[in-house]
């Protein structure tokens, strides 16, 4: 019978009896153990939140031992390091707890309530790999870096932590989220607020969040901000720079921070400096709960190092990698198509006829400022021309670029987040964090820089949860850059087919 993978879980709080103080629970499977076939820890929640009760479970397969304050046996333990790593692909037992069972006595009633707001709104019932490792670990109020797939569940997970933290009665900002792009943040900030508003019956007040983006309404938030600081903030880097730099939003009260697309943001030589100081100067790594998600971290065990060393996280840090052997969502199918480097466009059309997909994303390059100098008109605006007058099977066919008014690219994913047929031409700005469930063929009318970015490209299609569909991922290249691709295969371990039109 296989044996689970080491977990290891940080305790210490004064709801713990003293013989608990100060020791780390190590939650495996030993030898002696084969008879349970798996057990799941859920840690006690943080003092913050009064709403909580103060127990441990331990469920194993086929029971359950409580602890709370008044208990007199411990469980078996042993000590481990300061600091620790969970890279497992996944063990499931039958009962496998439901996301409500990992965040009961956590999370508020309200939220978890399945006859008022259902977590299982936002999409989820049965906890992803991802959410069953790091639940445990988010609730107990270890820094954590989230390490998985696209579309597996980061963002619900790091939500649902931050709700077990915050105080609505407090007037202060209690939970700092920042994305590296205005998309990603409307997308995270419409779940938050799904999950934070309060049935009205209840008589309570909802927590507050506000979306603090690039562009919009910074006026009226900068008025927001001076009168009644929100409980929770979702951030672009650029925008909350200026609203730290002015003295407009203060910190000090900062009880979890969260970097989402965490390698992204340090490896643009734009915020990366601006990251630094806001992880150094504005609050202090020991006084927060520090949450890095991300699906791709090049170097994971250099980046969990500098984190640690550099002070942007704790030194007991956990790193959780779900399906390290597997980057790539194994629902993706991969394949290529050559052409001339002039017939890319009528390959793309080919290609679209045969599939008639319902909701697909086309990725197309960044024009280059020689082009632009030159007078040349973007790639996506001609690939857009040409759709429109060629291709019949999709009556939208929208634009998302780095260069669109803020206000055209809100419309833009906005009518993307209204489901049905959409054909979406989009730069890379969409290929970070945008979450389209519906998105079932990626094709890549010019191959990416780097692996990095074709993973996250590839990820915008399987998203839906649990799903079976079937989702494919097309490569539209030339023969010198067949090398590139099988680079690109090697490097996050798919197989991609060659298909002929």
């Amino acid at each position: 019978m296989p044996i689970t993978c080491s977990m290891f879980y940080g305790l210490n709080s004064p709801l713990y009896p003293s013989h608990l103080h100060g020791e780390r629970l190590m939650a495996c499977l030993s030898a002696t153990q084969r008879y349970s076939l798996s057990w799941t820890l859920s840690a006690i929640p943080r003092t913050q939140n009064p709403n909580c009760r103060p127990f441990l479970f331990i469920k194993y397969s086929n029971r359950t031992i409580r602890y709370g304050p008044n208990s007199i046996h411990s469980p078996s333990r042993a000590p481990v390091g300061s600091s620790s790593c969970v890279s497992t692909a996944t063990d499931v037992s039958e009962k496998s707890p439901t996301i409500r069972e990992l965040c009961d006595g956590h999370v508020p009633d309200h939220i978890l309530r399945r006859r008022l707001l259902r977590v299982e709104e936002v999409g989820f019932t049965v906890p992803t790999d991802v959410q069953r490792q790091a639940l445990p670990i988010l609730l107990s109020g270890r820094d954590c870096i989230l390490h998985a797939q696209t579309g597996s569940g980061k963002t619900l997970a790091y939500l649902l932590s931050i709700f077990s933290v915050v105080n609505t009665k407090r007037s202060a900002v209690q939970a700092l989220i920042v994305v590296p792009t205005r998309e990603l943040g409307t997308q995270v900030t419409k779940v938050a607020r799904m999950l934070a508003a309060k049935p009205a019956e209840l008589g309570m007040e909802a927590c507050s969040i506000m979306a603090l983006l690039d562009g919009g309404m910074l006026g009226r938030q900068k008025s927001w901000l001076k009168s009644e600081p929100p409980t929770i903030v979702v951030a672009t880097l650029g925008s909350l720079c200026q609203m730290l730099e002015k003295k407009i939003l203060k910190l000090e009260s900062m009880r979890v921070l969260v970097i989402d697309e965490v390698d992204f943001m340090f490896n643009s030589s734009k915020q990366v400096s601006s990251l630094r100081k806001l992880l150094l100067s504005y609050s202090s790594c020991s006084k927060r709960q520090t949450i890095f998600a991300s699906a791709s971290i090049p170097q994971h065990k250099r980046f969990v190092y500098d984190c640690i060393q550099h002070k942007w996280t704790k030194a007991d840090a956990v790193h959780i990698h779900v399906n390290p052997v597997e980057p790539m969502p194994s629902r993706l199918h991969h394949r290529f198509v050559v052409c001339g480097k002039d017939e890319r466009h009528q390959a793309l059309l080919s290609l679209l006829k045969s599939d008639m997909p319902q909701s697909a994303i086309i990725f197309v390059s960044v024009q280059s400022e020689k082009s632009k100098r030159a007078g040349h008109a973007p790639p996506t605006t001609l690939l857009i021309e040409f759709l429109k007058t060629s291709y019949i099977g999709c009556s939208d066919i929208l634009l998302l670029e780095e260069d669109m008014n803020f206000n055209v690219r809100a419309a833009s994913f906005y009518e993307l987040r209204q489901g049905g047929s959409y054909l979406l031409v989009s730069t890379d700005l969409a290929a970070r964090g945008v979450d389209l469930p519906e998105t079932t063929h990626i094709y890549n009318f010019v191959l990416p820089k780097n692996a990095v970015d074709y993973l996250h490209r590839a990820g915008r299609a399987g998203r839906r949860p649990f799903s079976d569909k079937k989702c494919i991922v097309t490569s539209i290249l030339t023969s010198e850059e067949q090398f590139v691709l099988k680079k690109f295969e090697n490097e996050l371990m798919f197989e991609c087919a060659e298909v002929f039109l």
